[in-house]
């Protein structure tokens, strides 16, 4: 196992491998066969119809992955950190090749462990059939949670959804602060546009909205959610599948319904691999 590995970046990584039905066991096996790479701020990890051979692990720092159609405007699809996958989400060709379905860039300098597919499906092959069930229903519910997420997200105002989007980076990136949550994000408001569907200057006109009615504080691109005036819907009342935000819960009365009715991965020329 690599020992430049921070032993706090390796036990996230895991963590998330096992949350996804991996046997503790398989996951630390998977994790010794890994590449460490750094990517510098701005540097591209792979871009849109790049080969799909690799999955990469965040470790440290921040990768945005997005989508950048010719015609359309960039959309934001993830925001990925520590423990987090990136380059699963891929689409086969007639020749059944494999290409990137999203493009992903180093928001922050970022450290990543890389992983061949082939070494996955290594892994996948020494487990027993009850471990592959587990994987496949975990992989199910992360895909249901997604396609969940954004058929309700766009059916939400603009200001709605971010309230949404800044409430989500709190939970995942904030910090305590006296006045409420900072965001450590610098997020600018191009990208903040990209989130929600936006353009910037709806996205300052919405900021300063909030602004002015005590849910945020601005302090350059940085961004304090206040304590007493977080949306309500970032508020989680009942346990919830992880990766789903409050605001998507399904709701109870309709769940007692339902039941009751029965191109080449960019790996820098000299990789740094200490951390």
């Amino acid at each position: 196992m690599n020992l430049q590995v921070s032993a706090q970046a390796q036990e996230r990584l895991l963590a998330k491998l096992s949350s996804m039905g991996l046997p503790r066991s398989a996951a630390t096996a998977l994790f010794e066969r890994h590449m460490l790479v750094r990517y510098p701020k701005g540097a591209e990890l792979f871009t849109m119809g790049s080969p799909a051979d690799m999955v990469f692990a965040v470790l440290t720092g921040l990768v945005k992955v997005h989508s950048s159609r010719a015609g359309s405007d960039p959309v934001l699809v993830e925001l990925a950190g520590p423990g987090d996958l990136v380059g699963y989400a891929d689409f086969a060709d007639a020749d059944g090749a494999r290409s990137q379905l999203f493009e992903a860039t180093a928001l922050t300098n970022t450290c990543v462990a890389l992983f061949t597919r082939h070494q996955i499906v290594e892994v996948l092959k020494g487990l027993q059939p009850e471990a592959l069930l587990r994987i496949t229903e975990a992989i199910n519910s992360m895909w249901s949670s997604v396609v969940y997420r954004y058929a309700t997200f766009l059916g939400m105002s603009l200001r709605k959804r971010l309230e949404i989007v800044l409430g989500e980076l709190a939970e995942r990136f904030g910090v305590p602060d006296s006045r409420g949550t900072l965001l450590l994000p610098e997020l600018a408001q191009e990208e903040l546009a990209e989130m929600i569907g936006s353009s910037r200057p709806m996205v300052s006109k919405l900021l300063t909205e909030m602004t002015e009615r005590g849910m945020l504080i601005r302090e350059g691109r940085r961004h304090i959610l206040l304590a007493a005036q977080k949306p309500a819907d970032t508020i989680a009342l009942t346990p919830r599948e992880p990766s789903l935000h409050p605001a998507f819960e399904p709701a109870r009365s309709a769940t007692r319904r339902v039941r009751s009715d029965r191109r080449t991965v960019r790996v820098p020329a000299t990789p740094i691999v200490n951390i």
